[in-house]
């Protein structure tokens, strides 16, 4: 009968099968590294939309009644909005509702649909004067390249005719999406009424605009139908420039006299004044954001959009600058260079330490495994349609120490039993074969402490790590199928003698010193561990304190945050004046803040949105709502050092730099909190919910590390109530729409009556008054209002009460509820977590009125959460890897010792972020996870020997000390290898991931130095009484054996 082999003898024996296999997949990973797609960071999901409802001339309050609260029920009524964290702003004649979807929503625009075909049925519903519903589902979506269009002599037309050539040749790129337009102003017809004129052809301002509105509407004219064809009717327009408008007629008398536009109004081509705009550099420009379509490689979409700019730039006259704001593709290009670049720099370092510290022979072979398994698992990432993000490559930097692991475990009890005699074919297949089930549970353990991270986490955090469990595992699970399959040959082929015979051959060779450099630690460890088998309870002692250490100041001292701030070259300055200022003093203030930064020799470039937010030009950077008092820029700096420099010298210093308005420097982060520092308060009375928030303010304000502290409850905007006598106008026949006509027509932007088409150019007519400024309350009195169809005008004052009012310049409502946040920036070297403690004790000392309540929102709320999801995560990691140790040991009391033994880890990863100064990030805690798998995975590989030497009859104690000797040194070098792979990672200063590296580094090497420490010793105590239980029953036995013989 033929013999069975194993896989092992099975790759050995065809290994050019295997050898073909592998050189293949790493052809393939060398392809996938080029072609596959590249982003910074996993593609987030925003789950936000934004609902605008408007209804004109109705106050803040009732926005609020007959808008805003109809509108919530309906939005609450479906189950995949947060009613929690859904926002409305009531303001006047607008509605702004920020709809937050639930954190396990993933398909956002299947909702969206649903949404907007039930908001439009709903509208019906809603008051006649609601005038549009929109539901805005693209709030989320971020601009990969912002490019602008400027000059000093074009008109904005002019502008957008260059603009649109661009964006043809745009969608020729497969990779571009959505092409979005900011800061168009088109030209419109302006229609200015002289009122005397109007009024001395007993002409009203109602009758005016219904004749010009129904001269301009076109409607459906039908078409001629029989049974040999069907021809369509066309009106044509009665307008198609100013000419026609000018000649429209718009009274004729019985005699045949009339009265055209131009007898009584002057018709004028110009843009809208105090428009919403956008600068670059100071200059009027025009902006175009382009989105990429997911799944594309956004390196590459830079390359191909850069070749179609640079060919348009040669088209433009020399009067037309195009520029670029902002590019993600090349952030994302230098983020991942940079990246390849340490991870090179990782492996040499993994490579330089194993050849150091072994044999150069022994040492190729485990190093060889390194490119080999970084390669193949890039190919599966690819294949798997993974992108090449930091994420994935930090997945691949912080495994480099673990990929070599396999390999030099196998090759050190390979070279051991070369030591003992065994031939080099069969100590190859043996030394995998006896290991697989260590590495193989060493193995799964990492891997899969990950994972429940996916099921406790949700949202942005979820987004940020769903790859990197599935990297972590793709890496390690190839790292062990190459020391199972090719590893073995690798050996038999290159590694001709054990340590013995390496000694022997390089014994008068100087050379030999270096490569025998574990012979001095051994010899060192093996003192030092006779010593703690000598003192076991100093040894438990030390164990537990640094423990107890650990956990002080893991939970007690370190500064946290969560999600760090993003390192730019590039930073936003958000600029508040109060609610009701106008759009030319935003203005000025935003000229003077732009003055002052161009001035800067540091920035490149300054682009101001004035009276409204960017596009999203950042994942988590949130557009602002617009308002004429708001303006917004983005100033590019020249590195991100310059960045850092500049918000340290300027965020306090501008803060309050200009009276009546806030300058607030915002650096770019990675966290969704809109504000570091927010108090949220609620209750059903406004005027005690209002009070409570001025005390609260007080309050904030006493703590010094906060800046900028607002609430969102802006001041009361006056305004100007007119109550008409019914009786009056119903007698001169003046109806209330009339009058509103009337105060539209002269104290607005004007009445739009139609649209103009010049080709494809819209041009929109609106109908103005000459007077259409006022400087006080009594100009409004004395305006007159058309009576008994025009042929008379009465003063506005005899068929009304005009007054001066104050409403509510913004009610806001979270889950539905009154409420007022206020909001607060923090000093530059401070961190949240710590000032929120601080606000928090200046808050209690407030008295709040009955009904009112707080919470804490901003950071502190966005950390919370987290921990609260990573706590779930670790337990529910903590039971996995334990029943995993139960099936590999089946010994409930050895599972719990190598689970009790992670604690370990604690001080060393603490340390490491209190050294290097940094603060407990998200990133920091996914290393605390990977120590947790290399604590295990040492555990495992020291009591399986231990183990197996008590089942060939050693005692617990001599089976503990031993164990601890011999796998030292498998031991020492995996620890050694991890803890080099991360330096780069630190050396690289990103502040999202040095915390990271410094965990695994200073934990890798400080665990590693406790658990060949503590751990046999606690090996030996626990399982000591196991022994003289063992051996009582041996003695037992022998007397009963005894006994019967002499019976």
């Amino acid at each position: 009968m033929k013999k069975k082999i194993g896989i092992i003898e099975w790759a050995m024996k065809y290994r050019q099968i295997i050898i073909l296999f592998v050189s293949l997949l790493v052809l393939f990973g060398v392809y996938s590294l080029v072609v596959m797609p590249k982003q910074e960071f996993p593609v987030f999901t925003i789950r936000q939309g934004l609902v605008v409802g408007v209804y004109p001339g109705a106050t803040s309050e009732e926005i609020e009644e007959q808008l805003t609260k109809p509108l919530e029920e309906f939005i609450f009524s479906f189950k995949d909005v947060n009613k929690a964290k859904t926002v409305s702003q009531s303001r006047d004649g607008m509605v702004f509702i920020m709809v937050e979807l639930n954190d396990d929503v993933k398909n956002k625009e299947e909702f969206w649909a649903k949404f907007k075909l039930r908001l439009s049925e709903f509208k019906a519903s809603l008051p006649s004067g609601v005038l549009a519903v929109i539901a805005k589902d693209d709030f989320g979506d971020t601009s990969s390249i912002l490019v602008t269009l400027e000059s000093e002599d074009k008109s904005y037309r002019e502008l957008e005719e260059y603009l649109k050539d661009l964006k043809a040749k745009l969608r020729t790129i497969e990779s571009v999406s959505n092409l979005r337009e900011a800061g168009i102003q088109r030209e419109q017809i302006s229609v200015y009424i002289n009122q005397d004129k109007l009024a001395l052809y007993a002409i009203n301002n109602s009758t005016l605009a219904a004749n010009l509105f129904s001269q301009g509407f076109t409607t459906v004219s039908g078409s001629i139908k029989n049974p040999k064809y069907i021809a369509p009717i066309h009106i044509k327009s009665a307008y198609n420039c100013e000419h026609d408008i000018s000649e429209q007629v718009v009274y004729s008398d019985p005699m045949g006299n009339n009265i055209k536009l131009k007898d009584i109004a002057r018709i004028v081509r110009e843009y809208p004044d105090g428009n919403n705009h956008i600068t670059n550099n100071g200059k009027n420009c025009i902006l175009l954001s382009m989105e990429m379509r997911e799944g594309y490689n956004i390196v590459q979409m830079g390359k191909d959009v850069n070749k179609i700019l640079k060919e348009f730039e040669k088209t433009l006259p020399d009067d037309v600058v195009l520029y670029k704001i902002t590019d993600q593709s090349q952030v994302v290009g230098d983020s991942v260079s940079t990246f390849l670049k340490e991870l090179l720099i990782a492996i040499l370092a993994v490579i330089l330490v194993v050849i150091l510290l072994m044999p150069l022979r022994v040492a190729s072979v485990a190093a060889s495994t390194i490119p080999i398994s970084i390669f193949i698992a890039l190919g599966i990432f690819f294949a798997c349609g993974f992108e090449l993000n930091t994420v994935t490559l930090a997945a691949l930097i912080a495994t480099l120490g673990m990929i070599v692991d396999n390999s030099i475990v196998i090759i050190d009890c390979y070279m051991e039993k070369l030591d003992k005699g065994e031939d080099r074919w069969h100590a190859s297949i043996h030394s995998a074969k006896e290991f697989f089930p260590s590495i193989f549970s060493a193995t799964l353990a990492i891997s899969i402490t990950f994972f429940p991270f996916l099921i406790t986490t949700s949202g942005t955090i979820n987004d940020f790590l769903v790859s990197f469990p599935w990297a972590i595992t793709i890496i390690l699970a190839i790292s062990l199928l190459v020391a199972l399959l090719l590893i073995p040959y690798m050996q038999f082929f290159f590694i001709k003698t054990g340590f013995k015979g390496n000694r022997l051959k390089f014994k008068d060779n100087e050379k030999a010193k270096r490569k025998n450099f574990l012979d001095y630690i051994q010899k060192y460890y093996d003192v030092l561990i006779e010593k703690c088998f000598k003192n076991p309870k100093k040894v438990i002692i030390i164990g537990v304190s640094s423990v107890i250490l650990g956990a002080i100041m893991m939970f007690g001292i370190l500064p946290m945050r969560i999600l760090p701030y993003a390192q730019r070259n590039q930073f936003a300055v958000e600029i508040y004046l109060p609610k009701g200022s106008s759009i030319d003093q935003t203005e000025q203030v935003a000229d003077s803040v732009e003055t002052i930064l161009k001035k800067d020799k540091r920035v490149v470039s300054v682009t101001a949105f004035i009276g409204e937010g960017s596009p999203r030009f950042h994942a988590l950077y949130a557009p602002q709502l617009p308002g004429n008092n708001y303006a917004q820029f983005i100033v590019n700096t020249k590195s991100n050092d310059d960045t850092e420099d500049m918000l340290d010298e300027y965020t306090d210093k501008y803060l309050n730099h200009f009276p009546n308005a806030k300058v607030r420097l915002k650096q770019l982060e990675y966290s969704v909190a809109t504000y570091p520092i927010e108090i949220r308060l609620k209750g059903d009375n406004k005027k005690d919910l209002k009070t409570a928030s001025e005390e609260i303010k007080k309050a904030m304000e006493k703590v010094d590390a906060l800046t900028l502290v607002q609430s969102n409850n802006e001041e009361q905007l006056s305004g100007v109530s007119i109550s008409l006598n019914e009786d009056e106008i119903s007698r001169l026949g003046i109806n209330r729409t009339s009058v509103a006509l009337n105060m539209a027509m002269k104290y607005s932007s004007g009445i739009p009556i139609t649209t103009i088409w010049d080709k494809d150019y819209p041009m929109s007519v609106v109908l103005k008054s000459d007077r259409n400024h006022s400087t006080n309350f009594n100009d409004i009195s004395n305006e007159y209002i058309s009576a008994w169809g025009g042929a008379s005008a009465v003063a506005l004052r005899q068929i009304a009460e005009v007054k001066p009012d104050w409403n509510e310049g913004n009610i806001v409502h979270r889950n539905g509820i009154n409420s007022i946040s206020l909001q607060s920036d923090i000093k530059r070297g401070t961190v949240a977590s710590e000032v929120t403690k601080d606000v928090i004790k200046e808050i209690d000392k407030v008295k709040l009125p009955k009904g009112i309540t707080y919470e804490v929102g901003g950071a502190a709320e966005a950390d919370s959460e987290f921990l609260i999801q990573i706590i779930y995560g670790l337990i529910i990691a903590i039971l996995i890897i334990f029943f995993i140790l139960l099936f590999h040991f089946k010994k409930i009391n050895l599972a719990l010792l190598i689970l009790l033994s992670v604690t370990l880890c604690l001080f060393g990863a603490a340390f490491g972020i209190w050294v290097m100064g940094l603060e407990l990030s998200v990133t920091a805690i996914l290393g605390i996870v990977s120590l947790m798998g290399i604590v295990v995975r040492n555990g495992i590989i020291m009591l399986d020997y231990a183990e197996e030497l008590r089942k060939e009859g050693m005692n617990v104690y001599d089976a503990a000390l031993n164990s601890a000797k011999r796998r030292m040194r498998p031991i020492f070098l995996t620890s050694a290898a991890a803890s080099m792979g991360v330096i780069p990672m630190i050396l690289g200063g990103s502040v999202l991931w040095s915390p990271m590296g410094s965990v695994i580094f200073f934990g890798t090497i400080i665990s590693m130095l406790l658990i060949i420490t503590v751990l046999p010793v606690s090996y030996w105590l626990i399982f000591v009484r196991a022994d003289k239980i063992k051996e009582r029953k041996l003695m037992r036995e022998k007397n009963k054996l005894q006994t019967q013989q002499i019976d």
